[in-house]
């Protein structure tokens, strides 16, 4: 959420924001905004598909720094989507924005992607650390706010919405959050962040001393992700500002607003402005509003202090009360809830080759399962979601409505949710108790895996070399050595910064591979290559836990370095072996065969055969059609592709990266360009690949 234009109007007033030294208190984080934020702060990489293990060492020393301040804080992520709808729209948008930052960056222009294990990365860590988190079952702004009231503290967010919410402690934003910069009191020798510091009172406090119950009016006319008031009928508020200039209307509007002793009365005022036609549309969202801003006692308080689980509302009553504790702590991931409550699933983008489907498709089988433990379970049989599936289809199948894209457009398609064979009419509602062999089982099928091999691998390895081995049968193009050997070579390196005593010079070469931004042109059939893979790790975590982890769950932080995964491929093409980036007889040498030993045990002699046979190099920039042709300079692409670009990220505020509010051409571009897929996928995409040693039973 964000209120339009808002937060730059409040940067631009010393009044509003005023210096703080905060330490000892506690601290309400905003979980998806922080991290968010954090990450294209710390300029990590966004081309390459993310370095986490660098993130994850930002997360540490941010919450070590917190610490030395006796700082608390508590972390609260967003869940599922609303279940109302009231922002379906605004979401399609960002989607649609998301999916050309992808392809800019793929391209060498400007953009902003989140790497899309970003969050399991964060709450992993976070989990490590022992902050306490929750992740709500909807969106967390509302119970961020009450939680905030209830426990009188502040909020660090760079959400303007928060600035709407009357919270006498107010809000911390992490643009001036100065969590590196730790420093110490003079007199007292305590240490504080210096930070900046917003307040209701301030605000108010600069216009007469308005009546604070006046600011919902000004998230209703100025719009935010629910109500876009700002597309009724023109209305000049610039008429009434003191200060003229570039916030002009935010100011006539805010000066406007104090005249009037509460809302009733403004809100009479304001249907004088207005047309009759549009006065039932305009009272409805304004009292939505007053209502949307209003707090009472946060549910998050007891989970936090005792684990209690709160009450949840009709929609969510289809999460069987075993999932409740796991989703609230993090540890669960929040996706079932779309898929049970609205049948719908929106897939995140990532910088891949935009001439070929969506990196998405390979892990859609994965998918499928996933959909079928919770939807297709003998429970589920009359539920009003399955005859809501059956009379939109016309038959008893049971389909969720997946977004992705298609080439640079949003579209949705229907996907048909997928019974396990390992035991027909598997309910959710008892999955838990289920025995483990057959909760593994239904893991194993899915990725294609026969149970034999699982004691020829390390537990700490098993689920990353299972999604490997699925990639490799199933991702187009086919991957080739290289890309396998360069993939492994991540990994070890991973492995061995998370073990810092453990011979350290054995990390020299491999960290001589990696690129710094901008040095190297990306390579589109590599980085399509391994955004499939992540695709697939992902949604394999996901199956994994939903299924109550049969298999050990690895920490993603360690498993995938892009910089120093794409400079191995250059290096591995050219000729070099992976022999030669390690030392001889050194702990990384003994991983990396043992992870290749491990992955090629899976892999019959004829794809054992087509993957040494591939170069695994192609060099062509590859652009969608009615585009520019693929050899034109890089600098005429990013000119080209400079319109596409979307300043808004996932709950951030409109101008939070660079500092400008969106031009009406991009927000033009953006309007409602999502299409609609009517086909049905019912089957594997890849059936026609060449045979495979093992036959994924799960699936008709």
């Amino acid at each position: 959420m964000g209120v339009q234009g808002l937060k730059r109007y409040i940067e631009s007033n010393r009044k509003f924001l005023r210096d703080y030294p905060f330490r000892d208190s506690q601290l309400i984080i905003d979980g998806c905004n922080f991290y968010y934020s954090l990450y294209f702060q710390c300029k990590l990489d966004q081309m390459h598909g993310g370095d986490y293990d660098a993130f994850e060492e930002i997360i540490r020393k941010f919450f070590e720094n917190l610490t030395a301040c006796d700082i608390r804080p508590f972390v609260v992520l967003d869940g599922g989507a609303d279940h109302t709808d009231k922002k379906f729209d605004t979401l399609m948008e960002r989607s649609q924005g998301k999916i050309k930052q992808a392809y800019a960056l793929s391209v060498g222009s400007r953009g902003t992607v989140l790497p899309i294990l970003i969050k399991d990365v964060f709450r992993q860590v976070l989990h490590k650390l022992k902050v306490p988190l929750v992740e709500c079952l909807q969106e967390a702004d509302w119970e961020i706010a009450a939680l905030a009231k209830q426990w009188n503290c502040p909020i660090l967010s760079n959400d303007s919405d928060f600035y709407i919410f009357n919270l006498k402690a107010g809000i911390l934003p992490i643009t001036y959050f100065q969590w590196e910069n730790v420093r110490g009191d003079r007199q007292t020798n305590k240490k504080f962040i210096p930070t900046k510091h917003f307040s209701v009172e301030n605000l108010c406090a600069s216009f007469k001393h308005m009546n604070k119950d006046l600011l919902p009016l000004v998230a209703a006319i100025l719009g935010n992700d629910y109500m876009k008031l700002q597309n009724i009928r023109y209305l000049r508020w610039e008429q009434h500002s003191v200060h003229g200039g570039e916030f002009a209307r935010i100011d006539g509007l805010l000066h406007w607003l104090s005249k009037f002793a509460g809302p009733e009365e403004a809100i009479a005022d304001f249907l004088k402005l207005i047309t009759d036609e549009e006065k039932d549309i305009v009272v409805k969202a304004l009292f939505e509003a007053i209502k949307e801003y209003k707090l009472f006692s946060s549910s998050l308080a007891q989970f936090f202090i005792s684990k209690t689980v709160p009450q949840t509302s009709s929609p969510l009553q289809a999460l069987p009360k075993w999932t409740l504790r796991p989703l609230l702590e993090g540890r669960m991931s929040s996706y079932i809830i779309d898929v049970l409550v609205l049948q719908r699933n929106t897939l995140r983008s990532q910088v891949e080759d935009f001439e070929l489907p969506s990196s998405n498709e390979t892990s859609r089988p994965i998918r499928q399962v996933l959909y079928g433990v919770l939807l297709l379970g003998e429970q589920q049989t009359e539920d009003k979601l399955m005859a809501a599936a059956k009379e939109s289809t016309g038959t008893s199948k049971c389909y969720v409505d997946e977004y992705d894209r298609e080439q640079l457009t949003l579209t949705f398609s229907k996907v048909e949710a997928i019974q396990t064979r390992v035991k027909p009419g598997i309910r959710l509602e008892t999955l838990r108790e289920e025995p483990h062999n057959v909760r593994l089982q239904v893991l194993l099928d899915t990725l294609g895996v026969p149970t034999v091999v699982l004691k020829a691998i390390p537990l700490d390895l098993q689920l990353q070399v299972f999604v490997t081995h699925y990639w490799m049968v199933n991702a187009q193009p086919q991957p080739s050595q290289v890309h396998l050997w360069s993939l492994l070579l991540g990994m070890v390196y991973g492995k061995l910064c998370s073990m810092p005593n453990k011979q350290k010079d054995t990390l020299l070469s491999l960290k001589k591979l990696q690129i710094h931004q901008g040095k190297n042109r990306l390579d589109h059939e590599v980085a399509h290559l391994y955004s499939q893979w992540q695709s697939c790790l992902l949604w394999s975590l996901h199956l994994n836990r939903l299924l109550c982890l049969p298999l050990q769950e690895p920490e993603c932080a360690w498993l995938y370095r892009g910089t120093l995964v794409h400079q191995a491929v250059r290096e591995l093409s050219r000729g070099v072996t992976p022999e030669t980036l390690l030392v001889s007889g050194s702990y990384a040498e003994q991983l990396f065969r043992q992870l290749k030993d491990a992955v090629l045990s899976l892999v019959d002699k004829d794809g054992i055969l087509r993957i040494s046979n591939r170069d695994g190099h192609r060099t062509a920039v590859k652009i969608p059609n009615g585009y520019r042709h693929h050899n034109q300079p890089i600098d005429e692409l990013s000119s080209l592709f400079e319109h596409f670009m979307d300043e808004d990220i996932e709950d951030y505020d409109d101008d939070d990266l660079n500092g400008k509010g969106r031009s009406k051409a991009k927000t033009e571009m953006l309007e409602c360009s999502y299409t609609v897929r009517t086909r049905y996928k019912a089957k594997s995409r890849n059936d026609t690949h060449p045979s495979k040693k093992y036959e994924r039973r799960c699936f008709e």
